[in-house]
Parts: structure tokens; sequence; C-alpha cells
């Protein structure tokens, strides 16, 4: 019996304190707000940081 694991998907992310550097990280825990919008949890700089769905960049906040 295999072990269920959650999607992950690579994503470029815009980081908020920075609107012009962007990366390119696995976003995993993926879950669907009632407002359609997207949030998930992404790894930068060793730290877990959470991400949402904006149009064509996720961004940290």
């Amino acid at each position: 019996m295999s072990i269920h694991k959650p999607p992950v998907i690579k994503r470029h992310i815009r980081l908020q304190n920075s609107s012009t550097k962007v990366i390119y990280r696995a976003i995993t825990d993926i879950q669907k707000l009632g407002n359609s919008r997207q949030v998930g949890i992404a790894t930068i700089k060793g730290q877990p940081c959470m991400v949402r769905e904006t149009g064509t960049y996720w961004v940290t906040g």
C-alpha cells in the first residue's frame, strides 16, 4: 500500500519585499480557498514561507 503524498508543483514566486526579484521554487501543501485563490508553502532560505497565487506569479505573504 502506497503512502499518499500531497501534490508538489514548481512555480515562479515573487518576493514581497522586492517586487523585481522572482525565484523558482517547489510549492507544497496547496489548499484552495473559498474565493478561488490557492495558498501553499514554499521553502525560501531554509524557512517555510506561505505563498498565495496571484495570476501568473505566486507571492510571499
